[in-house]
């Protein structure tokens, strides 16, 4: 195999330029119950590396662009820490979001294992990915495929040398116009367009790029509120998906003062898999995702299921327009560190809308991995170079969503983004449980 694998895509090559800035760093949290074993944990992360080119590989930087390239590629390196206090996986979590790649030889990817020192508490396996290589999808696939793997080692079945799959195209090259839906779509593109919108932001103090940090609040939807807002989406013709953008935009209000009606920005995050021919493998590893904003107005009397309706509807609208524009296009390839820093010059605090909402919707992880088991699960990407006021980050899996607020300090202080994060779990368990339609407070 050739050790210069291929140029970076679109994506890939926009999320390398902003982690060369130091952002965009993707830091994944599983929380287990179970003594894990460092020793077996290191063998398991071999045995993916095979599986995973991705994980093969680093970036270099040629006369045409940014490539891909396996050449000498160590081993992804296993750091355990054992743990002083019980929390202490959001301070070793939020470091992560800071630590660049290296240019060495050294795979994009690190794991740390923060071991608990109680007998009954839990430890976290910390996996912090370059995002150029993955998306949350292959994110979650990689947490339990290493859990999989390990329940092996542990229970000395016979485990075949894995089979490297092949090394994966950019997205662009992969998708199909004729998947997608085409109508419409110009009106939304003159939506959302910033000569028609002056969108509002929330910022509490503005700091220069080396005083920014991303910080993650973790907050938890249970089993029974879950399953009621499921029922209650689904009677409202929409998506647990709309209502997180709908309690993100509602939950505004409580941190800020705006004067109504107010025009807020809020973008998603959106799996491109099935919209490529053939449909990308949900077990594949790669970056197979884009990023999508839609405007919204906000009065005194908005209703939260309209707004969750509008968000649903916006999203898909935009989704075909963000996937014609990436066939047709190499705005996002030609994206550059110059490219960067001209936006940074113009909009020195690097926020670029109000909201974000990365969905990863619902992960089938197992039960259990033999004597180990997954309690929580969390991510977030660093958001202190380039991206929004507020971030979520959400997870549904074994009938529970883990949600993971990330802020920037000190644009916004962690005790304002903890009052943000009550008031949308707050406003999700309202319209869930009460099965009544919830009105902006006025």
């Amino acid at each position: 195999m050739s050790s210069l694998e291929r140029k970076l895509g679109s994506v890939e090559n926009l999320f390398h330029v902003i982690h060369d800035f130091g952002g965009m760093i993707d830091v994944n949290i599983a929380r287990i119950e179970g003594d894990v074993q460092p020793h077996v944990l290191q063998k398991a992360l071999l045995l993916l590396q095979k599986r995973y080119p991705l994980l093969r590989v680093r970036i270099i930087d040629l006369e045409d662009g940014y490539y891909f390239s396996s050449e000498n590629i160590q081993k992804i390196p296993l750091r355990v820490i054992t743990k002083t206090d019980e929390n202490q996986w959001l301070e070793v979590a939020e470091s992560e979001l800071h630590q660049k790649f290296s240019q060495d030889f050294h795979p994009l990817c690190r794991i740390i294992l923060l071991k608990s020192s109680l007998r009954d508490g839990l430890s976290e396996i910390i996996a912090t990915f370059h995002h150029s290589i993955t998306d949350g999808l292959s994110c979650m696939n990689f947490i339990d495929n290493l859990l999989i793997y390990y329940h092996k080692i542990v229970s000395q079945e016979e485990i075949y040398n894995p089979t490297s799959l092949d090394f994966p195209p950019p997205i662009e090259q992969k998708l199909n116009r004729n998947l997608v839906n085409c109508s419409q779509t110009e009106d939304t593109k003159n939506e959302n367009s910033s000569d028609s919108w002056s969108p509002q932001l929330i910022i509490e103090n503005e700091a220069s790029l080396n005083e920014r940090r991303t910080h993650i609040i973790n907050r938890i939807i249970n089993s029974e509120t879950l399953l009621n807002l499921k029922r209650q989406s689904k009677t409202q013709a929409t998506t647990i998906h709309g209502a997180l953008c709908a309690a993100m935009l509602l939950g505004t209000k409580t941190i800020s003062s705006f004067e109504e009606p107010v025009n807020l920005s809020c973008s998603s995050s959106i799996d491109l898999r099935k919209y490529c021919q053939p449909e990308i493998d949900i077990n594949n590893f790669g970056c197979f995702v884009s990023i999508i904003e839609n405007m919204h107005i906000l009065s005194k009397n908005t209703d939260f299921w309209d707004l969750a309706r509008n968000c649903k509807q916006k999203i898909e609208l935009t989704k075909n327009q963000t996937i014609n524009n990436m066939i047709d296009g190499q705005r996002l390839a030609n994206f550059s560190q110059l490219t960067l820093e001209k936006m940074l010059e113009k909009n020195p605090i690097g926020r670029i809308q109000m909201i974000s909402v990365s969905n990863r919707g619902k992960i089938n992880l197992a039960k259990n991995y033999g004597r180990l088991k997954i309690k929580e699960i969390y991510f977030a990407t660093g958001q202190h170079i380039l991206g929004p006021c507020l971030w979520l980050g959400a997870v549904t899996f074994h009938e529970k969503l883990c949600l993971s607020f990330a802020h920037v300090t000190p644009l916004i202080s962690s005790q304002t983004m903890n009052n943000f994060a009550d008031s949308v779990v707050s406003i999700l368990e309202k319209v869930a449980n009460e099965e009544s339609l919830i009105k902006e407070n006025g």
